[in-house]
């Protein structure tokens, strides 16, 4: 499934939610209407969030993995849990 963002402007608003609702049913699902203002508090959330782990990396206060890192001790955790839960 692919989830798809798009700004229609206020004038064309009502034709496109009709084109959207004539599709076959099932093509569109979790249809949601944001207003503008709900768009600039999702984007400055994630600015705000953003920033603090920016500085967070900064400050030595989080790790930032390389990819390998990653990737091994993600692997490493799973190993743990399968062998943690294999007799379950």
């Amino acid at each position: 499934m692919k989830t798809i963002q798009l700004q229609v402007e206020d004038d064309n608003y009502e034709s496109f939610l009709t084109i959207i609702k004539s599709l076959k049913e099932g093509m569109v699902k979790n249809l949601a209407v944001k207003e503008n203002d709900s768009i600039v508090d999702d984007f400055e959330q994630k600015k705000i969030y953003f920033h603090k782990c920016l500085e967070n990396i900064e400050n030595g206060n989080t790790q930032l993995l390389s990819e390998e890192q990653y990737t091994n001790q993600m692997n490493n955790f799973k190993k743990n849990l399968k062998s943690k839960y294999a007799n379950n």
